[in-house]
């Protein structure tokens, strides 16, 4: 190596990912060791030559091609390549030729990781396995706890193990002094001879069912007690408990051991006081909420809810999820404003979410995909009240940034707020006739989720759904086909443009591009193995779980999902940071080489998945 080269190379090194983040002392070996490579176009390097080196390119471009000859990437200035060749590997295999004079800088990959390896988060960066490299791109890693990230906590954590015990021949006025006198807490927990959950009461329940029905105090506490009760397990994530409260509007939820035994207890105010999270004070916030006018002043602190989880490095499943608790808060409420407005609903009815809001996966720039289902004696009568109801609710959602969906896939339409004997019908309909109208109907209520009024009435309708969708292959061939008309682009390269936007920016929508792709095969596989779950990243667990996945093709796939879902959530916080329009189109030009070279990795697994598929159902 000239010396007089060396200031160049580390110079031009200090501005390439990961090396970016070594010390001068580590770039200076670093570049001690590289060799200078020139080729004119056409040429070649051969598997040989660069089976165990890693090359970055200085100037020029080069274009890989898989062994049948097909186009692979086109790489240019400051690109990196040289991962993906050991015989391990599932990528094994593609050649490199140039397409203009190039130069390009050869490390021996050996000795460059030997010269990383006191630097974990470089080493990860520049790993074989591509499940390691896409984990590497957080900065922090996911199991680093922070205020902001207390949701993974288990709930045994911030339970009040203070509670109160009964017997259920205890009597009522008993269980009330030892609420009030011995324990001094809210409510109290009936155990069987074993010790087991078997109901509980809280003061206000001692208000209405005794005081204001004058029931006899030393009539035993079983008479009266709450059987149905929702209950965590102590292992369970702080988020399950999260979850129950706002689904169900509950204030206490006792907390098992796996014996189901109470150990505790959780309340609102266990987490605010437990957590600074500011997503529970916002919850919160809004089940006290009195107005449309204050829900609109609170809407405007998802922005920094969401700002606080990034910041903390949460997974982007977490903050999916968290989003989606806030939506169901505020749909929730908006739903009880609207029947102190409108008056009691005149028949049974539930009001159900679907799309990315029902799996859990809602993110800033999400819309409106909602429903009502009605009881079978509802009237023309009382769809005239829940025309007026859902309008109320839908626009009041729109002025909380919960955009209309633009193919009306909403309760505010009549199509979408029927009789479940109606919905069951659909259900039949689509999943018979899979033709192209009939497949996006279903396409959106696939995943149908609760959030206000009778389960019954949901489990009834979602019970047809599952049992007409599952296992259907008439069904699941369309589904392929459908999934398939959305290829991932590999060809990102320069001014090589995906989309243009309203602005006529070259953007990348990643949604399109990857999140859907997978959200659509990751469902099509979940539905042959007649999975329940909705969750993206739960479906791929479960698939995994059952043999559908194998270990490499479960990490690849769920990285790869992970990694999509964080572009999208940094495009987000530049959005909000930056006070542009909140959407899914990134801007490829914008991205550093090793930026482009991932996205490329995460393409070409989605891409490589698609043609499995593609060779499974012969389509």
């Amino acid at each position: 190596m000239n010396n007089e080269l060396l200031p160049n190379i580390v110079s031009f090194l200090q501005t390439i990912p990961p090396f970016d983040l070594l010390p001068q002392t580590a770039l200076n070996d670093i570049a001690q060791t590289v060799d200078i490579l020139l080729l004119g176009p056409e040429e070649t390097i051969s598997h040989e030559d660069n089976a165990t080196h890693l090359y970055i390119i200085r100037t020029g471009v080069v274009q890989q091609n898989n062994l049948d000859g097909t186009l692979r990437a086109k790489l240019g200035s400051e690109d990196i390549f040289g991962f993906n060749l050991q015989q391990n590997d599932s990528e094994f295999g593609y050649s490199i030729f140039a397409i203009e004079n190039t130069l390009l800088y050869r490390f021996d990959y050996t000795s460059l990781m030997a010269t990383v390896e006191a630097y974990p988060q470089v080493a990860s960066s520049l790993a074989l396995s591509l499940k390691t490299r896409l984990r590497a791109q957080d900065s922090k890693q996911d199991n680093q706890l922070h205020a902001h990230q207390n949701y993974l906590r288990p709930n045994s954590d911030i339970a009040d193990s203070t509670i109160a015990i009964a017997s259920p021949m205890d009597t009522i006025q008993a269980v009330a002094h030892q609420m009030r006198n011995v324990v001094g807490v809210s409510c109290a927990f009936i155990v069987d001879e074993n010790k087991r959950l078997i109901g509980m009461i809280t003061d206000k329940d001692m208000t209405k069912r005794v005081v204001a029905q004058a029931k006899n105090v030393h009539d035993p506490i079983s008479s009266i007690m709450t059987q149905e009760i929702h209950t965590v397990y102590e292992d369970d994530l702080v988020m399950s408990a999260v979850q129950l409260m706002m689904k169900h509007n509950i204030q206490n939820i006792p907390v098992l051991n796996h014996q189901k035994q109470v150990t505790g207890f959780i309340t609102p105010q266990h987490l605010i006081q437990n957590d600074s999270v500011q997503s529970i004070f916002l919850l919160d916030k809004i089940r006290h909420a009195d107005s449309i006018s204050t829900l609109i002043d609170l809407s405007k602190q998802r922005s920094t809810v969401f700002q606080g989880m990034m910041e903390s490095n949460s997974s982007p499943s977490i903050i999916g999820q968290v989003l989606s608790m806030i939506y169901d808060a505020f749909t929730y409420r908006l739903i009880e404003l609207a029947i102190e407005q409108f008056g009691q609903p005149p028949c049974k009815f539930t009001w159900i979410v679907a799309g990315s809001h029902a799996r859990n996966e809602v993110h800033l720039a999400s819309d409106q995909d909602n429903a009502i289902i009605l009881a079978d004696d509802a009237t023309e009568s009382d769809r005239i009240y829940f025309n007026h109801f859902s309008m109320y609710v839908c626009k009041a959602l729109s002025e909380l940034d919960y955009t209309l969906c633009k193919g009306r896939f909403m309760a505010a339409t009549p199509k979408w707020c029927q009789k479940a004997e109606i919905w069951q019908e659909y259900y039949r309909k689509w999943s018979n006739n899979p033709e192209y109208e009939l497949l996006l109907n279903l396409n959106v209520f696939l995943e149908i989720r609760p959030i206000y009024g009778d389960e019954a009435l949901f489990e009834s309708v979602d019970s047809c759904r599952h049992e007409l969708v599952s296992n259907n292959m008439q069904l699941t061939v369309a589904l392929v086909r459908n999934a398939l008309r959305t290829r991932p682009p590999l060809g990102i390269f320069k001014h090589l443009v995906l989309e243009k936007d309203g602005n006529n920016n070259k953007v990348l929508n990643i949604k399109k591009a990857a999140i859907s792709c997978m959200v659509d095969f990751i469902r099509i596989y979940s539905l042959l193995q007649e999975g329940t779950a909705l969750n993206t990243t739960e479906r791929m667990e479960f698939l995994h779980q059952v043999g559908v996945l194998n270990d490499s093709t479960y990490q690849d796939l769920n990285e790869t999902y992970h990694y999509a879902n964080r572009l999208r959530f940094q495009h987000q916080l530049k959005a909000i940071q930056n006070d542009t329009p909140i959407d899914s189109q990134l801007q490829p030009d914008l991205f550093g080489s090793f930026e482009r070279q991932h996205l490329k990795d995460a393409f070409r697994i989605v891409s490589n998945f698609q043609e499995l598929m593609k060779m499974k159902f012969g389509v």
